[in-house]
């Protein structure tokens, strides 16, 4: 029972992880393309850490990766 546990709970966090990185990745070339864009540079800035992903509402895209995108290009515009 105890190692039927073990890989549920595994299974779980490895499966957070990987949306996670779907998100952060997104939001590192959102942020990237909106810093370019705001500053009219080619250089590439340096990134900040990834923001824990917010609940989704209706209007979010479906996708994390997306989702992360459109994060991270309105705080890289913005900066």
């Amino acid at each position: 029972m105890k190692k039927l546990l073990g890989i549920v709970v595994l299974g779980l966090l490895l499966s957070n992880t990987v949306l996670a990185s779907e998100f952060c990745e997104g939001f590192k070339r959102g942020y990237t393309a909106g810093y370019k864009r705001s500053h009219n540079t080619g250089h590439d800035p340096y990134t900040p850490y990834c923001p824990y992903q917010p609940y989704k509402s209706y209007s979010d895209p479906q996708s994390d990766f997306e989702h992360g995108y459109a994060i991270g290009y309105e705080k890289g515009f913005g900066s």
